[in-house]
């Protein structure tokens, strides 16, 4: 009896004496995609001519303007962050672009959120691939960050976009596109350090746009993730980005063979402390699964293996899309050209859609390939959060690629063949 109470007691005093770890994160924040991607997102500019500001749902007045601020070469545009909660916009903050026919015109924040102008500090003087940085209202160093740059449209795409724009925002006066901002959100904050002498890479991803990193299970919250070595910030994270966990005491990660749960992140991301533990993570990063049992259910209500799809073909790929998704419908045609040349077999896999939506998209998109919609075990495995997402399988059952862009999937398949 005695020794199976030392034995407990032993075992207590292991994890009671289980050092907590902290890291001091560094200020590096890089898009999912890369920083040596050129995705990015476009800011229409519309000009400013009256004292009202005008959003996709409703207009509001200016309160005061810059002082002697030259309103005849003056636009504005929004970005999108969540982090002032009194914003006159929900979940927007307003910008007057003054200059903007120039190179360097100069930006003005509304900062606060409740259109006056003149409370918000010096205007940013722009510059190509300069950084803007929001603070959250409830904590000023809390900070989002975009980087800025002026687009670079085609002009066979301008009218089209131009026109997108316009619809979307019926009271504004739309400038042309050559004068509008494009932007990358830095919506993911990276750190390297050392574990035990052996590199290691924390990241923490701020999902909800607010430059807080916030406790909680929410699948769509922000997140955290623990890898082991040190990672190439310019090439994309979008398949190590599958495996972040949102930030809670659950987040739990294996890292050279021991395992550490989440136990704080401070609100503003500069510091987080990791506890050894004896838990099970959610998912094992290094662990190599045989996909082909893997089993989904088609539109038809046909119940198929992934090995009854990859069939004589050397690689299977799972398009993961939807029907609202722009940058799947314009990526579309790229993996037609891959099917219909025989180099792959297609799953297409569609997220938040419908029976519905998807028969009718099948069919006004001829799509030739079987398709689904996902489902719970299907993103348990998969973990996709963004759209589009390419899993390209061998025939072993093997996931050899994951990309988001079409074009690298037809580059690899074009390189192995």
């Amino acid at each position: 009896m005695k020794n199976i109470q030392l034995f407990f007691i032993l075992i207590l005093i292991q994890f009671s004496n289980a050092q907590d770890i902290s890291f001091d994160l560094k200020n590096l924040y890089v898009t999912p995609f890369g920083m040596s991607s050129d995705l990015v997102g476009f800011n229409p500019l519309f000009k400013l001519d009256s004292d009202s500001i005008h959003n996709k749902v409703k207009s509001e007045k200016i309160r005061k303007l810059p002082k002697n601020l030259d309103v005849s070469q003056t636009s504005y545009c929004f970005f999108y962050f969540t982090g002032v909660s009194s914003s006159s916009f929900k979940n927007e903050l307003v910008a007057l672009i003054e200059n903007y026919t120039t190179d360097n015109p100069s930006i003005f924040i509304d900062r606060n959120g409740n259109l006056d102008f003149t409370d918000d500090g010096t205007p940013i003087i722009f510059k190509n691939n300069s950084t803007l940085e929001l603070a959250n209202n409830n904590s000023i160093s809390a900070i989002y960050h975009y980087q800025l740059s002026k687009s670079q449209i085609s002009p066979q795409y301008e009218s089209k976009l131009k026109q997108n724009f316009a619809e979307k925002f019926p009271k504004s006066n739309i400038l042309p596109a050559k004068y509008w901002l494009a932007y990358k959100r830095l919506s993911v904050r990276i750190s390297k350090h050392f574990l035990d002498k052996k590199p290691i890479t924390i990241l923490l991803v701020d999902n909800s746009v607010d430059g807080m990193f916030s406790f909680q299970t929410n699948k769509l919250g922000d997140r955290v993730l623990v890898l082991e070595g040190h990672i190439d910030t310019d090439k994309t994270l979008t398949s190590i980005l599958r495996f972040a966990e949102p930030i809670s005491h659950n987040a739990i990660f294996k890292i050279y063979d021991k395992k550490y749960h989440i136990k704080n992140v401070t609100s503003n991301g500069n510091k987080i402390t990791l506890s050894q533990t004896h838990k099970k993570p959610s998912y094992d990063f290094k662990k190599i699964k045989d996909l082909t049992s893997l089993s989904i259910t088609l539109l038809d209500d046909t119940l198929v293996t992934l090995k009854d799809l990859i069939k004589t073909k050397k690689y299977l790929l799972i398009d993961v899309g939807g029907t609202w998704c722009r940058g799947c419908v314009s990526q579309e045609p790229i993996v037609k050209n891959m099917y219909k040349n025989g180099d792959i077999e297609v799953l297409g896999v569609f997220k938040h859609d419908t029976f519905k939506s998807v028969e009718e998209y099948i069919k006004n998109h001829e799509l030739k390939w079987p398709v689904a919609l996902a489902d719970e075990n299907f993103d348990d495995i998969f973990r996709i959060n963004m759209l589009p997402t390419y899993i390209l399988i061998s025939n072993e059952g093997k996931v050899v690629l994951i990309a988001i862009e079409a074009e690298e999937i037809e580059k690899y398949i074009n390189e192995m063949n």
